[in-house]
């Protein structure tokens, strides 16, 4: 009977582990959102949580990958799949994070008031989409 040692059963385990540690599980994503945020939104294997946030003209959100998958945030409807998915107000500019590796962040600030639908380039068949509404600033 071929005998493994203990040392070797424990190697798989240890280095699914350790291959963990370097794919997300640490980062400026499981920190507490910035001070200067007005709104934070995590992004989980294939969602936004929240999926519709309200804010107002001038305030920045902060996108959190606290996923293990690399994620984007874009609303241009050149991008998308489905030109449903994106839209932004007159006289809003587009924006693309680009990739944002497994805990990291993106932030972005919003000027123009209006409804902004975007979505996640690499997750979009999956519904990956949501919507900021940015009111007026008082």
């Amino acid at each position: 009977m071929l005998r493994v040692p203990q040392a070797a059963r424990l190697c798989p385990p240890l280095l699914f582990l350790a291959a963990l540690a370097g794919c997300g599980l640490s980062g400026p994503a499981y920190n507490a959102p910035a001070t200067t945020g007005a709104a934070a939104v995590d992004m989980g294997f294939s969602s936004f949580d929240p999926p519709i946030i309200h804010i107002k003209a001038g305030q920045t959100v902060e996108w959190r990958n606290t996923s293990l998958i690399t994620h984007t945030v874009a609303d241009d409807a050149k991008l998308a799949d489905d030109a449903s998915h994106a839209s932004i107000p007159a006289g809003a500019t587009s924006f693309n994070s680009g990739d944002i590796p497994a805990g990291q962040v993106f932030r972005y600030t919003f000027t123009v008031p209006g409804t902004y639908k975007y979505f996640c380039t690499h997750h979009e068949y999956d519904d990956m989409v949501a919507t900021i509404v940015v009111d007026l600033a008082s």
